[in-house]
């Protein structure tokens, strides 16, 4: 069995995704925070999560080492969610979130929920955390039986993962991810396969940015 690439595309209800596969450890580029050696494989989910919004909101592939090295030059690499809103105001102020395709506000994190699902309803995109410590970009919102679900365009593919997929709704196909199971000793002792777009309830998220698209 091949484990996926560092990218997978995804067309999905008219988008096409270029889903950034942070498992893979081919993304080596560093991403460092105060020099524990960090790289772009186990750190870099906030840079995959703005490619991915980048990718719905204008079609255009962000460059995620470029972007990597903008958030280090910027005060934007930190822990998760103090330094994000820091990474996009840089990022308002200095042109490069235009060339993403969207504006950013300087609203800082919000949990304003209903807020939320309205934004996205009219076709913008937003960074959050569907659990502690992982960002991802949201790009959709429906309703389904009377609830209110986003749609996740998630890096590192957590679909699976205990701490979200109680929340999950629906797994696009064609965004699998094929990933090796290690153990300590980085001895690769099976395989799994996630999925990297899904639809998830909206109670489940927290701390989220609103990304603005912009109309050309």
């Amino acid at each position: 069995m091949n484990a996926t690439g560092k990218y997978i595309t995804v067309d999905y209800q008219g988008t096409h995704y270029d889903i950034c596969n942070q498992r893979s450890r081919e993304w080596n580029h560093p991403y460092e925070y105060q020099g524990c050696g960090e790289t772009l494989s186990n750190a870099g989910c906030g840079i995959f999560s703005i490619a991915h919004a980048a990718c719905f909101l204008n079609g255009e592939r962000v460059i995620p080492e470029e972007l990597a090295d903008f958030s280090c030059e910027n005060g934007g690499r930190g822990d998760d969610g103090t330094d994000r809103p820091a990474l996009l105001a840089a990022m308002q102020e200095k042109g490069m979130a235009e060339k993403c395709g969207f504006s950013y506000n300087f609203d800082g994190l919000r949990n304003d929920l209903d807020t939320l699902h309205d934004h996205l309803m009219q076709g913008n995109a937003a960074l959050c955390n569907l659990r502690v410590g992982h960002i991802v970009a949201l790009t959709g919102a429906r309703i389904v039986n009377g609830e209110k679900q986003v749609l996740a365009a998630d890096p590192y593919s957590e679909s699976a993962d205990p701490r979200v997929r109680d929340a999950v709704r629906e797994c696009i196909p064609g965004s699998e991810i094929i990933s090796p199971i290690r153990n300590r000793q980085d001895l690769i002792c099976g395989w799994q396969q996630t999925h990297a777009l899904f639809w998830v309830a909206l109670s489940t998220v927290r701390d989220f940015n609103l990304l603005y698209k912009i109309n050309g």
